[in-house]
């Protein structure tokens, strides 16, 4: 029986040269180019109980880094053996890379002898009976609760010091951030549905001395496939914390001291190749997307706004499908 093999990987050459050249070697091989593709084929697989014998996974890609992707297969497949592969191979990575069970690494470039010669040398595997049963273990959310945003613009001759507690303190509000731009206050609410939210709105917060206009966004579930919400919501659950406050700099941590809401206008059709995307940023504490004024609001962290702008700029505008961008920087009131 032919041997199959997972190739991830966002060089469409390589992508096709692996392939030719394992083929002829008896392998059959299914290519991905980036992260998502691979976790959905992976999920495929195993649902139509088709073996997988190897993953080759390149530590760069377009929607998520390498290292986490490991993370996330060893996690719920830890018997598939993962070959590594780079072009920018340093002691730190291949450090990183075997302490998150990679079997094997090999650096960029490299020939079929090389790769094949690997294959041998590992134990074989197959995703079809033999999966984590770790993912299935993991504690669901009993409750269930809906949020929604609520955007501010605050009446000019108004304290915001004395409207932010008021709001900050306030029943539902699970969030509460002074900000620049077009929004002076930005709240995330929560409550058991979107009426209840909407009625608190009315009620209190609109009530409120100081506030002079509320923009309601509620969050909804991105119109992309079941599957793809589940394997992003699988993958949330496995990294767990790791968009922390503070990042790996030269062996310290640096604190993660700046962040912005982003308010995105997208074009809906290309909501499945954009939300992955946003979701798999490092910069990107948080993704939701939203019914209302804006599509798409994320919550954006760095070590300094010049970090974040640059996110914005290299990551963000170049995605296709993205039509209007606002940042609203989050100020630390209690510092001003």
């Amino acid at each position: 029986m032919e041997k199959r093999v997972l190739l991830v990987d966002d060089e469409a050459s390589l992508r096709r040269s692996l392939t030719l050249g394992l083929m002829q070697r008896g392998y059959q091989t299914e290519p991905c180019q980036n992260g998502m593709h691979a976790l959905k084929m992976l999920e495929l697989f195993k649902r139509k109980g088709i073996p997988l014998d190897y993953v080759i996974l390149d530590i760069k890609l377009p929607d998520i880094d390498g290292v986490k992707l490991l993370k996330v297969i060893k996690f719920k497949y830890p018997e598939l053996p993962v070959i590594v592969i780079s072009g920018y191979g340093n002691e730190s990575i291949i450090d990183e890379v075997k302490h998150e069970k990679a079997d094997a690494y090999l650096n960029k470039p490299f020939n079929i002898d090389e790769l094949t010669k690997t294959f041998v040398d590992l134990p074989k595997a197959k995703v079809a009976n033999k999966t984590a049963k770790a993912v299935d273990t993991i504690a669901k959310r009993e409750v269930q609760t809906v949020s929604a945003y609520a955007m501010i613009k605050l009446d000019d001759k108004t304290d915001p010091m004395e409207v932010y507690k008021n709001l900050y303190n306030m029943e539902n509000v699970l969030y509460c951030d002074a900000t620049k731009g077009d929004y002076d206050i930005i709240l995330l609410l929560q409550d058991a549905n979107v009426e209840a939210i909407n009625k608190l709105v009315k009620s209190k917060i609109m009530k409120t001395t100081g506030v002079k206009d509320i923009t309601f966004i509620p969050v909804a579930q991105p119109v992309i496939e079941d599957n793809d919400n589940e394997i992003l919501s699988s993958v949330d659950k496995i990294l767990g914390n790791d968009k922390v406050d503070s990042e790996e700099i030269n062996g310290g941590k640096l604190k993660r001291t700046a962040s912005s809401y982003v308010l995105l206008d997208v074009e809906k059709e290309k909501i499945n190749t954009i939300y992955p995307a946003l979701h798999f940023n490092d910069n990107v504490v948080y993704c939701d997307y939203t019914q209302g004024k804006h599509d798409v609001i994320l919550l954006l962290g760095g070590t300094s706004f010049q970090e974040i702008h640059k996110v914005i700029n290299e990551h963000i505008k170049p995605l296709d499908g993205v039509l209007k961008i606002k940042e609203c920087p989050i100020i630390k009131i209690f510092e001003v």
